[in-house]
């Protein structure tokens, strides 16, 4: 059984070897041509295969920019029969750790020098409303429900962070891991749990 493990382990690596070679590459030319339509360097951007963008022409980088394998990006204009104008916005710096999620069909603001652990997940949007009124709507046929996202400059976000519709994240903060943030946070403060709350604030 032994030798068999072995010869299945010496075939495989060149298949392996492959495929990192080609995610290195897809990471590296997908990279290329948002820098090139950024007007910035080629240094300046760096998205590791795999990834998933959509809606590319509603992001605006304005500095470097790296995500590690996993990134998701959806910019919805148009879900279940209604138009959207979705904008998002990145700073210089901004740094996406393993499988983080942004979703936009608004608006999503993220500022210079923002750390994100993985799966961090910020969205400006939700399925509908939790209301009598449509309390027997199928939640995936519900309308978009939106409001803008703010992260301000110098935020870290822990891992597995949910950054929810209509928060404004001051500078300078930083959100604990596992933390959903519903309202908005104060600069210079320090928040964790669920919902998110301040436990900590410096001036």
């Amino acid at each position: 059984m032994n030798i068999f493990r072995k010869i299945d382990y010496l075939l495989s690596q060149p298949m392996l070897w492959l495929r990192r070679h080609l995610d290195k590459r897809q990471g590296e030319l997908f990279s290329r041509k948002i820098a090139d339509k950024a007007k910035l360097s080629s240094k300046d951007i760096r998205i590791a295969a795999p990834f998933y963008v959509k809606g590319k022409e509603y992001i605006q980088f304005s500095g470097f920019f790296q995500s590690h394998p996993g990134l998701r990006i959806d910019c919805f204009d148009y879900y279940a029969g209604h138009q959207y104008h979705p904008h998002l916005y990145l700073g210089k710096n901004v740094i996406c750790n393993y499988h983080c999620h942004i979703g936009v069909i608004n608006e999503v603001t993220i500022g210079d020098n923002v750390l994100m652990g993985s799966r961090v997940l910020i969205t400006d949007h939700q399925h509908g409303q939790f209301t009598e009124e449509q309390r027997d709507i199928p939640w995936a046929e519900r309308a978009l429900i939106s409001k803008p996202v703010h992260i301000e400059d110098n935020v870290w976000l822990g891992e597995n962070v949910c950054v929810m519709p209509g928060v404004t994240i001051g500078k300078g903060s930083v959100i604990g891991a596992n933390a959903v943030v519903t309202h908005n946070i104060p600069p210079y403060s320090m928040a964790v749990g669920v919902p998110a709350r301040v436990i900590k604030s410096i001036k």
